[in-house]
């Protein structure tokens, strides 16, 4: 650790997070001007005759003018702050919104300035090359950096402070972070020390000798009830080194984001937030849901009576297959379905589980069709227009499992504060199925406590990436569950 040169090596490997934050800047920049004009080439050779007045140089006048406007936009979106990283679907939604609001900003200025511009489709192919081209070039950007972590470049050294379910937790959410790597040098205890799958480095007391003796570049407190003396001193240490320090309150283990601050005069205290879904919340939900299910139940009308004719004429019984589900407020409402099972398999309807073992002998010949394009799913468009769904929220369970769980999960009556959805966040993080309840309650919490209508968006988007892989794959669905 004396030795200056290993020093140095590793200023770098904690720099190198910040060196590829700064790189995405510019590289947003090249990947927009390109965009243009790659746009502008291929409209001039897809189609013929292409005569334009408006050659390459004034056409990227445009792209000057909006650059500014896509750099601002950027950062409002999140897209150059590192913790606001989630994955690639994440970025790519932010990506499209972005790049979206700007060509809006340039569709409306050519209009209010009343210039004849020489082509409104390649408005549209600078659109989608935009959103291709600075997707893909951070996509590897992002790959090149997971390649350096591989030699230890960017790696993140951790300490876990604490042994109790938080700590297990904690270590499976920073294994699988997407934008940067987290490695556990070991634990701290702050009790009596127990087996553990972790390395035991010491006990809180010895904090300054375990930091001397480990590179550490963060501190992950899972264990508050330490005396406040011991907490102050753990802070102070932190802010010294320059080491980053969270810390996981017991209290919201399950909650979520259930609490924020507030003051009592000037006395800070914690309180129960309402969710974002009452009041206004809910009736732009509602506008948004019945729209969009009315649009889609017409035009895909022609499709959904092929379908209808399909089931009828390949297997005996009804062509809707509805059974009672509970929603908000632990209403009652009947979920329909295109059948894809046989009525005549002896199983009383709606009293077992469905398992990847029970759908391969019940579903028909055109029901494993329907089942792996998810077109079975479709019916529920109507449950939406109607009001009794939306299309995203947790997903809908038949009473005696509500019963059954609510029993077992304290925090599972939340779930109903909310209609039920086609699909959730559970959903798109491949929670369905014979998939463990605990996880689905928690991931729907999330979704209660953190609604938007982006996030309604966002899951949407990610839905239909899950729809074309299980077309071609497969359904992602079907694991052990506790």
């Amino acid at each position: 650790m004396k030795n200056p040169q290993f020093r140095s090596i590793i200023t770098l490997m904690k720099r190198s997070e910040l060196y590829f934050t700064f790189i995405l800047l510019p590289l947003d920049v090249a990947m927009f001007v390109l965009s243009f004009i790659l746009a502008f080439y291929w409209r001039a050779h897809i189609e013929t005759p292409f005569s334009t007045d408006i050659g390459l140089r004034t056409y990227l006048t445009y792209c000057l003018f909006l650059l500014p406007i896509l750099i601002i936009l950027f950062s409002l979106n999140g897209l150059y702050s590192r913790r606001n990283y989630t994955g690639y679907w994440q970025e790519f939604y932010s990506v499209l919104v972005s790049v979206s609001t700007t060509i809006l900003i340039l569709i409306v200025a050519i209009f209010l300035a009343k210039s004849l511009f020489f082509s409104r489709l390649i408005l549209a192919f600078t659109w989608i090359v935009a959103v291709l081209t600075i997707t893909l070039g951070r996509a590897f950007l992002r790959a090149f950096e997971r390649y350096l972590l591989r030699f230890g470049v960017g790696v993140r050294n951790t300490i876990l402070i604490g042994e109790n379910e938080v700590t297990d937790k904690i270590a499976r959410e920073l294994s699988i972070q997407t934008n940067q790597s987290f490695r556990i040098i070991g634990l701290i205890t702050t009790g009596e020390r127990s087996s553990t799958r972790y390395k035991i480095l010491g006990g809180l007391d010895e904090i300054s000798k375990i930091l001397k003796e480990n590179q550490i570049d963060e501190i992950v407190l899972t264990d508050v009830a330490i005396p406040e003396k011991k907490l102050v001193n753990l802070i102070q240490i932190c802010e010294d080194k320059q080491i980053d320090f969270k810390y996981v309150p017991d209290i919201f283990k399950l909650m979520t984001t259930s609490f924020k601050s507030g003051l009592i005069g000037s006395i800070p205290v914690m309180e129960l937030k309402k969710i974002p879904l009452d009041g206004w919340g809910r009736i732009l939900k509602r506008i948004f849901d019945f729209i969009f299910a009315a649009i889609l139940l017409i035009i895909l009308s022609p499709f959904l009576l092929a379908v209808a004719i399909l089931i009828k004429l390949t297997s005996p019984g009804p062509v809707i297959y509805s059974h009672e589900r509970i929603g908000r407020d632990e209403s009652k409402f009947k979920l329909n379905k295109f059948r894809s099972m046989r009525v005549d398999d002896g199983v009383k309807k709606g009293d077992a589980w469905t398992t990847a073992e029970n759908e391969k002998r019940r579903t028909t010949p055109i029901g494993r069709f329907l089942r792996k394009s998810n077109i079975d799913e479709l019916p529920q468009l109507w449950n939406i227009c109607i009001g009794n769904m939306s299309f995203v929220g947790p997903r809908p369970e038949q009473p005696q499992f509500v019963e059954k769980f609510e029993s077992e999960i304290p925090e599972y009556f939340r779930r109903h504060r909310v209609k039920s959805g086609l699909t959730g966040w559970a959903q798109v993080n491949g929670l369905k199925g014979d998939t463990s309840i605990k996880e689905r309650v928690r991931y729907d919490i999330y979704y209660i406590e953190n609604w938007s209508l982006r996030f309604d968006t966002k899951i949407i988007i990610k839905t239909l990436g899950l729809l074309i892989y299980e077309a071609l794959f497969g359904k992602y669905e079907y694991r052990s569950r506790p």
